[in-house]
Order: structure tokens, then C-alpha cells, then sequence
């Protein structure tokens, strides 16, 4: 009786992708400064910039999810074609990565220059960033899965769904800054962030990285139609934004539930009590993981 079963036709297209895939992320000193906008020699080893360090640390991990999903699929095929399509994901994969980052710049967060932020060491500001290229990567990975075939039909799926998602993520974090200024008069996400308020940073990142997570459900739910992808799209909008609103609901739940008696706001903004920033962060990642998991 085989307990393992394993085609050895497949070992080939197997091997040669996986080379691909790490040749793509050994590369990742070359293009951490398309994505950070950042001299990473100078920040690194002249000024020892901690900010800066942490988020390269973010787009290496960000990059590494975002490359395991260029390997999930269907290894068969010819060894050429597979060989090609699994660097045409990766590269387009780290492209998106790097555009979704100048979004979060100029739209997402207009009045903070990330830049000259972490070229500051603002950590604040760097763990906003980190957690941008890793729900960035999340929502990639996920929509690569879905993607069931290697071929030009299923990169333009994946452009089109990351603009989609991309939309959706930005205007969901668009009105939590608003809703942020209208509770608490006078402040602002993007200004306690300049601050350097580690603690509304946390509590920002757990935040984004649990949306990229209820977002990347519609890759679980919506089918994938190879022979007409316009269709599908309407149906992954409204799936992510019912499991963004869900995620909302038990989030608020379980933090009164964790959190009970504690004015989490008042600690986060006026104590800067990272802990509390950090449990609120850690709160709704798990909730999002458990939502994406259904």
C-alpha cells in the first residue's frame, strides 16, 4: 500500500519553478529600493536606521508570500510554458507590490512622506508601511490561487482583481480615517502616525492586515471562470466587502469580550500604551485568519 503518491513526470517543471522562485526573491536587494523608494546600503549600514530595516524586513516577508503563490499551481504542462508563466507571475506579482506602495503614499496616507519618514526612523510610520506591502501581498497570493491556469487570460485576472481589491482596501482605509477624525476632534490617523504613536501604528497594521485577509475570502467563495473573467468581479466586490463588514462585527466583539473595561482608545492615543495597540492588532488578525478560513 503507497501512503506518499508522487508523479515523478512532474519533478522537471517542479524543480526548474521553484529555481525560478528563488532566483526572483535573491533579487530582492535590487528591487527593495524600486519598492521602498530608499537607498537601502545608506539606511542599512551608514545611518543604521532601524525604520528602514523593518520595513525591508516587511517587503522580504511580503515578498516571499506573495512568491509562494506563484508555485501553488497546477505543475503540469509543457516545462517551457510553465517555466515562463511562473516568472511572469512572480515579476508582475513584485510590480504590483511595488505600485501598491506608491498608492499607499499618494493616496492612501497623502499628507505622510514615507520616505522621508523612515528615512527619519519614524517606526510608526515604518510599521504602517510593513503592514501595507504584507496585506498587499496577502490579497496577491490569494487571487494567484484562484487563478487556476497558467496562461495570459489568467494575468490579466490577476491585474484586474488586484485593482479591484486595491480599490476596495483603499476605501475601506480612506473612511476609517474618517470616521478616526470625526470620534476624536482635532486628530488625525496620518498625524499620530507622524508623531510616532507605535501604539495607533499596531493597532493600524492589524487592522490593514486583517482586511487583506477578510478581502482574500472572495478568493475561497467566487468561482473562477477561465472563459469570461468580466463576469466574476462584480461577485468578488461583494463578497469582500461583506467579509470586511463581518470581520468588523466580531472584531468589536471579541476586543469588549478581551479588552473588557478597558478605554482601548484612550490607552492607545493619550498613553500610547503599546500593548493595548498591540492586543487590538492581534484581536482582529485573528478574527480575519478564523473568517478565511471558513
Amino acid at each position: 500500500m503507497d501512503l506518499v503518491y508522487w508523479d515523478h513526470s512532474y519533478n522537471g517543471v517542479i524543480l526548474l519553478n521553484l529555481l525560478i522562485v528563488i532566483a526572483l526573491f535573491t533579487c530582492l536587494r535590487l528591487f527593495s529600493g524600486t519598492i521602498a523608494h530608499i537607498n537601502a546600503s545608506d539606511e542599512l549600514l551608514k545611518k543604521d536606521n532601524a525604520a528602514f530595516g523593518l520595513t525591508l524586513a516587511g517587503v522580504t516577508f511580503a515578498v516571499t508570500i506573495l512568491l509562494s503563490g506563484t508555485i501553488y499551481g497546477d505543475p503540469g504542462g509543457d516545462l517551457a510554458d510553465s517555466a515562463f508563466f511562473v516568472g511572469a507571475f512572480g515579476i508582475l506579482g513584485i510590480s504590483l507590490m511595488a505600485l501598491t506602495r506608491l498608492i499607499f503614499d499618494k493616496i492612501t496616507l497623502p499628507d505622510i512622506s514615507l520616505r522621508d519618514e523612515i528615512s527619519k526612523g519614524n517606526m510608526a510610520v515604518a510599521i504602517a508601511d510593513v503592514s501595507n506591502v504584507l496585506a498587499t501581498a496577502i490579497i496577491i497570493r490569494a487571487i494567484m490561487i484562484w487563478v487556476t491556469d497558467n496562461s495570459f487570460e489568467g494575468l490579466i485576472a490577476l491585474i484586474i482583481a488586484f485593482f479591484v481589491s486595491q480599490i476596495i482596501l483603499t476605501l475601506a482605509t480612506y473612511l476609517k480615517r474618517r470616521m478616526f477624525s470625526k470620534l476624536y476632534a482635532g486628530r488625525s490617523v496620518q498625524e499620530e502616525l507622524k508623531n510616532g504613536n507605535i501604539a495607533l501604528a499596531l493597532s493600524f497594521a492589524g487592522w490593514k492586515i486583517g482586511t487583506a485577509f477578510a478581502i482574500s475570502v472572495a478568493a475561497n467563495i467566487v468561482v473562477y471562470e477561465v472563459y469570461d473573467i468580466k463576469t466574476i468581479f462584480l461577485p468578488w466586490i461583494i463578497v469582500s466587502i461583506a467579509a470586511i463588514l463581518i470581520l468588523k462585527i466580531i472584531s468589536y466583539i471579541a476586543e469588549r469580550i478581551v479588552l473588557f473595561q478597558v478605554n482601548t482608545m484612550r490607552e492607545i492615543l493619550d498613553d500610547r500604551n503599546i500593548a493595548i495597540g498591540a492586543l487590538q492588532a492581534v484581536i482582529y488578525v485573528s478574527m480575519a485568519l478564523l473568517i478565511a478560513e471558513l
